[in-house]
């Protein structure tokens, strides 16, 4: 059987060390110092803490071991990682011919015939872009560029930061391809690498397979995954649905504790950074759920069905507040909070009754809370009225002040 060998130039772009990198282009100062996003374990961590064989999933106490006093330990912002996430594909959109988001931090992109229409060599194209991207978006990307998709999402493996990789020569790639374990393609998970083990020891190996015996053996999309390899493009990235839910969570396992209006306003702080951004999707839910995670890790869950879906801000937050009221329990001590908003519909507007008592104009609701979600983000008081007032009950301010 005959394939016919990709003409196409496909580019990978990965952001290098993502949240780690979104959260010193808000705060330069740590630019040259030991960044570790965590969430009970190492989520991501800059390169110079991964010099010191610091990764993700790393526990914290062994972090802090490795560093000593060194660290800075940042909660994780998620709402934050995705507006950066946001500019970074909308950058590439508008530079490249099409682009296939492939997670939050990296994507596919077509570039064909962009380098000749710039009058640029292929590497030197490739750099003008991570150059545009670092200027512009303030996040530094490694690209890969070969003429499927699946060949430069391996090429991806072999070195960053901040690294441009280009190989369009078939012969060229399977002299790489000796070099590259089995387990470095994706979509091929621990149960095929067993079933592999005995016929292949590197990617070389499985592109050498038959095709016909490799389809009986596994899977199609095994097949798919070969003639990617080989030069082909038999790989389509899936387009992304629309979110099921959406959640924002606090930890504080430093400060374990029950007290009751504590725990009260780290809810109320969730969802008052959840709510800015679910207003912006213009979406409304029928679900919501609180989860309370205490001391010995077991997580409570407690959710409500609304009668219809709406959006109104008032509602939610009273739902939430009965929520938490009615299924607290002083004698638990509790080490952080979840609020999850689920059961989405696309906001409808309604002709409204003029016998509906009170008389409800969501149009206008909608204008005013994004309105307000501008100027919190804009202004950022109740954020920093909430740490004050935290400091205060925790009387660090006031040692401050009488200092």
């Amino acid at each position: 059987m005959r394939f016919k060998i990709s003409k196409k130039i496909f580019a990978h772009v990965d952001c290098d060390s993502f949240f780690a990198e979104c959260e010193i282009f808000r705060n330069p100062h740590l630019k040259n110092k030991y960044v570790l996003v965590w969430n009970e374990i190492i989520i991501a961590c800059n390169y110079k803490t991964k010099a010191l064989w610091i990764k993700t999933w790393t526990p914290v106490w062994k972090a802090k071991e490795i560093l000593k006093w060194k660290w800075i330990f940042l909660d994780v912002d998620h709402r934050f990682y995705s507006l950066i996430s946001d500019k970074l594909m909308a950058y590439l959109e508008l530079n490249t011919l099409n682009i296939e988001p492939f997670s939050i931090d990296e994507a596919f992109c077509e570039i064909t015939w962009l380098a000749e229409m710039n009058k640029l060599s292929l590497e030197n194209y490739t750099k003008k872009i991570q150059k545009d991207i670092l200027k512009k978006i303030w996040i530094p990307v490694s690209i890969w560029v070969s003429n499927t998709r699946i060949k430069a999402k391996i090429f991806s493996k072999l070195n960053k930061p901040f690294w441009i990789f280009i190989s369009l020569n078939n012969k060229k790639d399977k002299e790489t391809f000796q070099t590259l374990p089995l387990s470095i393609v994706p979509f091929i998970w621990k149960k095929t690498w067993e079933k592999f083990k005995y016929l292949c020891n590197n990617v070389y190996d499985f592109i050498n397979i038959w095709y016909w015996k490799l389809k009986d053996k596994i899977w199609k999309n095994a097949t798919d995954l070969r003639l990617e390899l080989i030069g082909v493009n038999a790989f389509v990235v899936k387009k992304s649905q629309k979110s099921k839910s959406m959640s924002r969570w606090r930890s504080f396992n430093h400060n374990i504790t029950s007290n009751k209006e504590f725990l009260k306003k780290q809810l109320i702080l969730n969802f008052n950074w959840l709510y800015e951004e679910f207003i912006t999707k213009e979406i409304e839910l029928k679900t919501v759920s609180i989860f309370l995670r205490d001391k010995s890790l077991f997580t409570h869950v407690f959710n409500y069905n609304m009668m219809e879906h709406t959006y109104i801000r008032a509602d939610i937050l009273k739902i939430i507040i009965d929520l938490f009221e009615q299924n607290f329990d002083k004698n638990t001590l509790y080490r952080s909070t979840w609020i999850v908003f689920s059961n989405f519909r696309s906001y409808k507007p309604e002709q409204t009754s003029i016998y509906d008592k009170p008389l409800r104009d969501k149009t206008n609701h909608l204008k005013l809370a994004k309105t307000v979600n501008t100027l919190n983000k804009k202004y950022w008081w109740h954020k920093l009225c909430f740490w004050v007032d935290l400091l205060w009950e925790k009387s660090l301010l006031k040692v401050w002040i009488r200092k």
